[in-house]
């Protein structure tokens, strides 16, 4: 209930904050500046566009409160669908002013002779198309994460700070003091939390380094990172949490990706060193990881993350992971071995073959020993000799293991390929799994 509470007080938050300029623009009207319904709508289009924008750098910004109401996966998720709604209320400001015949289609092409607040309107809305667009046709452009991620972060403060004096030299709503002293505490206060998360967060961990002492080759074409501290303890974390890391000579690097451990966080190596277990998918994973060295300097951002079993108490667990989607799933297991919890867990592995399999010996090895542990291993390929599971996870494939009745008050974590995830979000509650026991984790932005 706490954290239903959390969720509704931040998401109030958020719409008082994108509805704020438009209740205050109609309060503070001056008479002088009416016009016709089509104007006003246009502006109201402009205004949301605007403070969509400019929450967009928060919703991206880590804020540990927020994310523990939602999980930061569920904000990226949240920031992408945002960032394409916003686009829509910044095409229809132009729009609809055109629509009015007030203004002529020379309105939407910049000129010399155009009004420079005229112009800067125009810039905004080419980077917000670039930001947009960029995002979400990156893989089909095959521009590079690091390049994305650079880009995005520039043009984001940068159309913003446009559509922000756009607003400000055209006047009408924006003429009263009380809405230019609101656009420009939003401008400061969304930016400088942008900029803390994207420079002071990462000057923070400058003293916080950590160095590779192992590169080893798993199963299903990944590779786990075990890093130990440099200088400093370490930190513990909830099993199933993630950290952003990195590797370079600073951790100003843009060159970082989100990560879930897949050691026990619980009970740290006496040096502290953690791991992490990454699939070759990408760019970094593919090219970077496999050829990082024992030595390499590495950054870690952490820890992160809601999709933990240290905040879902439950009869049991049901944790289905497909390819490198067990490593979280992993971590929570090692963490109810050690902390001897007696209550029953299921592990649905999926993979698509046998060589696919990360962590096998390692999952076979803990159900021997673990008498609460029940170990399913499906496989959409194998060969004639294979004896377990064969397709996908299906309703059939779940309730032939669970125990009757009584699974409906497990908590199920599912975290794997996108179709895996969204097969289970359907297929669980066809079962009888109450919503609120489903747990996914998502990274899969752009």
């Amino acid at each position: 209930m706490r954290l239903i509470m959390r969720g509704v007080f931040w998401f109030g938050l958020y719409l008082t904050i994108i509805l704020t300029p438009l209740v205050l623009g109609v309060i503070f009207l001056d008479p002088s500046q009416a016009a016709s319904p089509l104007i006003y709508l246009s502006a109201a289009a402009g205004y949301v566009a605007l403070a969509l924008m400019a929450t967009e750098l928060a919703l991206v910004s880590r804020l540990r409160g927020v994310a523990g109401a939602f999980g930061i996966d569920s904000l990226l998720q949240f920031h992408r669908q945002i960032g394409i709604a916003a686009m829509a209320f910044a095409s229809a400001h132009p729009i609809l002013l055109v629509a009015d015949r007030s203004y002529t289609m020379k309105l939407l092409v910049p000129s010399a002779t155009s009004p420079w607040s005229v112009n800067i309107g125009i810039a905004a809305f080419v980077l917000a198309a670039l930001v947009v667009g960029l995002s979400v046709y990156r893989r089909l452009m095959r521009m590079s994460y690091e390049l994305w991620h650079l880009t995005h972060g520039i043009f984001s403060v940068l159309l913003i700070g446009f559509a922000a004096a756009h607003i400000l030299s055209i006047g009408r709503f924006a003429a009263a003091p009380i809405m230019q002293t609101l656009l420009i505490v939003y401008l400061l206060f969304f930016i400088g939390m942008f900029l803390g998360y994207r420079l002071i967060r990462p000057l923070s961990l400058r003293g916080l380094p950590w160095e590779v002492v192992e590169n080893r080759t798993e199963h299903g074409k990944s590779h786990t990172l075990i890093l130990r501290p440099v200088g400093h303890e370490g930190f513990r974390f909830e099993p199933g949490q993630f950290a952003w890391i990195g590797f370079g000579r600073g951790p100003l690097s843009t060159d970082k990706h989100p990560i879930s451990f897949s050691s026990n966080g619980d009970i740290p190596n006496d040096d502290g060193a953690i791991a992490f277990t990454i699939k070759e998918l990408g760019d970094w994973s593919a090219e970077v990881v496999p050829r990082v060295k024992v030595g390499a300097t590495a950054w870690v951002d952490g820890p992160h993350g809601v999709f933990t079993i240290d905040r879902e108490q439950g009869a049991g667990y049901v944790l289905i992971g497909g390819g490198v989607g067990i490593t979280p799933l992993y971590s929570m297991l090692q963490a109810l071995e050690t902390r001897a919890d007696t209550r029953p867990v299921f592990i649905f592995h999926a993979a698509n073959d046998f060589e696919d399999l990360t962590f096998r010996e390692e999952l076979a090895a803990a159900a021997e020993r673990m008498p609460s542990l029940t170990l399913v291993t499906v496989l959409l390929r194998a060969d004639d000799a294979w004896t377990g599971e064969r397709g996908f996870v299906t309703a059939e494939t779940l309730t032939r293991y669970l125990p009757p009745t009584i699974y409906r008050h497990f908590q199920y974590f599912i975290c794997g390929p996108t179709p895996l995830m969204d097969a289970m979000e359907d297929v669980l509650p066809r079962i009888g799994v109450p919503a609120e026991l489903i747990h996914t984790e998502r990274f899969d932005m752009v």
